[in-house]
């Protein structure tokens, strides 16, 4: 069984070499069945194997594009008749598709949307075995992520949007998924983060509700997870500029926990979930008043996040707390009282990291500093207090470095 044989090879671990000797494989069963041999006809998962070795064959970088021109040669055997079991399906485009999307390649987001608009045009021509779908779709918004183009997150919407309207025409093959939704999220992430779009969190607050609507509907593939929630509670966090920034950070994840008491288990809040609602908190700008809202918000969700062993505080949690207290606060007496219970609690909880000894030389006063540290610097500190910080020590610029981690 030659198939059997190139599947060995497939699943070898050679890489290169084996995708050689797979296509070497399969173009000796054509040659073969075309003087007359039948029995060594290839069919759809001949062609299948030869294109999954390429997709493998990550030593060398012109693989995806061996496993396209073996997708054309494929479709070329089956529209000449010269090989009726050569079929192009979508299973084979997918394998295609997926190739191009994690090669990184400047070229990858067009050569998956020219493989999806070759797909569709043989589709109208009546062969259904190659029509795409979901994943698809989702593949070719995958490579425009991963390409960085300044223009990718407008195309991933694009993409999204058409597969919203064929959905509503009636064609469910290509139906946004939860991960069609989490793709477009995550190409906000640049404007959000690079360009500092403050309109960014709002648009991703949007498509966030559409999934849960659409969830809550009765649609079981848009059931959201954790990753998708704290995404979009990470960018409201960066969105200083917008009035009550934190408070649209804590909506989200009142609606995440809300979502996951109701049963939906994948979207459980983490450590993250609370941490960034704290960090957008501690960036809060404004009148006293407004401080200490958004002080008393992080405090109570710094208590939550204690109360639950999937969410408790880690280094940065404290250190976004000390930050808090440093930044939120107005009396110096009151500063010293949270900064001395947040000292112990840390310290107890071995997350006594750098990121937090900074912030609490800003929050505390030298008086209190000197009296809970010994007036040491970082490096003379109990390890004991910091048994749990996973961060790499840095050296240097280790300051500057910790303090802009923090700037949100």
């Amino acid at each position: 069984d030659y198939n059997a044989v190139m599947k060995s090879w497939v699943n070898s671990g050679e890489m290169n070499a084996a995708a050689e000797r797979v296509e070497q494989i399969l173009r000796n069963m054509q040659d073969k069945f075309v003087e007359g041999d039948e029995h060594v006809q290839p069919n759809a998962e001949s062609f299948e194997l030869a294109i999954e070795a390429w997709t493998i064959a990550s030593d060398v970088d012109y693989a995806p594009a061996r496993a396209h021109k073996i997708l054309e040669w494929m479709n070329h055997l089956y529209t000449s008749s010269e090989n009726d079991k050569a079929a192009p399906n979508t299973n084979c485009f997918h394998l295609v598709l997926r190739a191009w999307a994690s090669s990184g390649k400047l070229e990858a987001p067009i050569m998956s949307e020219h493989l999806i608009m070759w797909m569709q045009h043989l589709q109208q021509q009546g062969l259904e075995s190659a029509k795409p779908n979901t994943m698809c779709f989702n593949t070719v918004m995958a490579a425009w992520l991963k390409s960085g183009d300044i223009t990718a997150e407008k195309r991933i919407r694009q993409i999204f949007e058409f597969m919203e309207l064929s959905s509503r025409k009636g064609n469910t093959d290509i139906k946004p998924d939860s991960s069609s939704y989490n793709t477009v999220i995550s190409s906000i992430s640049p404007a959000v983060k690079k360009l500092y779009d403050s309109g960014g969190a709002r648009r991703a607050d949007k498509i966030l509700a559409r999934l849960e609507m659409g969830f809550l509907g009765g649609d079981e593939s848009l059931r959201p997870d954790t990753i998708i929630y704290n995404q979009v509670i990470d960018f409201w966090a960066k969105a200083q500029s917008i009035h009550g920034h934190y408070l649209k950070a804590r909506d989200v994840l009142d609606r995440q926990i809300a979502m996951y008491e109701s049963g939906v288990r994948k979207c459980r809040p983490d450590v993250m979930s609370y941490t960034s609602v704290i960090a957008a908190c501690a960036s809060t700008y404004g009148s006293k008043k407004e401080r200490r809202r958004a002080f008393d918000l992080a405090h109570k969700t710094f208590i939550e996040s204690c109360r639950n062993k999937f969410s408790h505080p880690n280094d940065v949690t404290y250190g976004l707390m000390f930050k808090a207290v440093g930044r939120l606060l107005n009396k110096a007496d009151e500063k010293d009282r949270y900064a001395r219970t947040l000292f112990n609690l840390c310290c107890g909880d071995g997350c006594f990291g750098e990121m937090a000894f900074l912030r609490m030389k800003e929050a505390a006063s030298p008086e209190l500093l000197k009296e809970l540290t010994n007036d040491c610097e970082y490096d003379g500190l109990p390890k004991e207090w910091r048994r749990k910080v996973v961060t790499p020590r840095r050296s240097s610029n280790a300051s500057k470095k910790s303090k802009n981690m923090t700037d949100l």
